[in-house]
């Protein structure tokens, strides 16, 4: 394996952002059933295929007349009886109906349907009925005059074919299903979910909940790097901890082709002697490791894998992330984030607000301090950010009540009442903003 030059590129994060973007493009869509398709994103403009109704329909239970003939206290001989999804095959003509139920197909010659709590029949001596009897009556009392189209639902009164509905890049919700169904459809063209392998490095990781021995510490980032592909809207999937050792990992990632969209690791993304992934700079595989003007999460490897295109079809990207679970996460969110939202072509959920600090916020030399801060809204409606753990990347403690990312451009720090940008992070289950 090439060794590592002694110098890096040292780059603006979103330089690098751009960099590793304009390598990757979206994945190619994929047609899935109804029932898979919630809160995936249309690749394609959703039109109706039929209208909705598909033909003229009764409302409601009752009895299909010409409106036109009826008046108060008319009577009808009553013909037949259609029921939902039953062909109207008896004609309305003039002194006669037929009963509907709602749903059915309205029968030819009639324009009204009148309720049938408004009739009478022989059973009641032409009184209003109680209730709806399995028998047909042989001839019912209309109570009310119907106006033309009473109780009747017109084709295409909801939806003609052809109708717009949702366009490409909206969120398939329930309602989206609902209407895809309506209008005769039982699939959806949607952008696919990037597939993600995830591999933690180094000799000194194991599983977690793994018996420790001598120096070996639990794979924290594994762990919590598929939770964050998973709420950025990929599919993770986890693979063995890979050693320290050239071989292991070049095999490791030979073993993704054809399988993974994007792959991300953790660890060995420095210039050490054990930082094995950084050492893939200037190898087969075209990855550039790069030195990150932010703090934490300096260290990165970015580029694409020289492996057949995954399940989308398109080039396998690489985001090699710092073992420092702080910084990991953070570099996830600035670099691996973005990446799968390209992907899938989602829109990039990072949010940013403006609040202010209640205590000083650290800077960082020539780099961007990125300080992990609860956000709370104060009484007349601003955001305020208190910073939490302090600057070391490896706090763990911190995550947990951190739901934001004080972004400090100014090396000497943001002092006390000062504004700054948040950006959102939702790491923790802490109150959501």
């Amino acid at each position: 394996m090439t060794v590592l030059p002694t110098t890096r590129p040292a780059l603006d994060p979103e330089v690098a952002l751009a960099r590793l973007l304009g390598r990757l493009h979206p994945l190619r869509p994929e047609a899935v059933p109804l029932g898979e398709a919630l809160d995936r994103v249309l690749a394609r403009p959703l039109r109706a295929a039929i209208p909705v109704p598909r033909f003229d329909c009764s409302a409601m239970d009752g009895y299909a007349v010409r409106a036109a003939d009826i008046a108060p206290g008319a009577r009808l001989r009553v013909l037949a009886e259609v029921r939902a999804g039953q062909p109207a095959a008896v004609p309305v003509t003039s002194g006669a109906t037929v009963r509907v139920m709602t749903g059915a197909p309205l029968p030819p010659g009639a324009d009204a349907v009148v309720a049938w709590e408004r009739t009478g029949t022989p059973e009641t001596g032409g009184a209003p009925v109680g209730e709806l009897d399995d028998d047909l009556p042989a001839w019912v009392e209309v109570h009310d005059a119907p106006r033309p189209g009473q109780h009747v639902r017109r084709s295409g009164e909801d939806l003609d074919a052809d109708d717009f509905l949702a366009a490409a890049g909206d969120v398939v919700g329930a309602a989206e299903i609902a209407l895809a169904a309506a209008t005769g459809r039982d699939t959806l063209w949607v952008t696919r979910v990037p597939v993600v392998a995830v591999l933690s490095t180094g000799d000194e990781v194991v599983a977690p909940g793994r018996h420790l021995r001598g120096a070996r510490v639990p794979d924290v980032n594994g762990p919590v790097l598929e939770a964050l592909v998973r709420r950025a809207g990929g599919v993770p999937l986890r693979f063995p901890l890979v050693a320290d050792d050239p071989d292991a990992l070049l095999q490791a990632l030979d073993g993704l082709s054809g399988r993974v969209d994007l792959v991300l690791t953790s660890g060995g993304a420095s210039g050490g002697a054990a930082d094995l992934v950084a050492r893939l700079d200037g190898g087969r595989h075209p990855v550039e490791a790069v030195s990150l003007w932010m703090k934490p999460g300096k260290p990165a490897v970015l580029g694409v894998l020289d492996l057949e295109p995954g399940p989308g079809g398109g080039p396998v990207g690489f985001v090699g992330l710092p073992g420092s679970p702080v910084a990991a996460m953070v570099a996830f969110d600035m670099l691996a984030a973005p990446a799968i939202a390209l992907l899938g072509e989602r829109p990039i959920a990072a949010r940013a607000v403006e609040a202010t600090a209640t205590e000083r916020l650290p800077g960082a030399d020539g780099r961007v301090s990125l300080v992990r801060v609860r956000l709370e809204r104060i009484d007349d409606g601003r955001w305020q950010a208190t910073p939490i753990g302090g600057e070391r990347a490896h706090g763990v403690r911190s995550l947990v009540g951190a739901n934001g990312l004080a972004v400090v451009c100014d090396a000497d720090g943001i002092g006390v009442g000062e504004l700054v940008t948040v950006r959102l992070t939702g790491w923790s289950g802490c109150p959501a903003v």
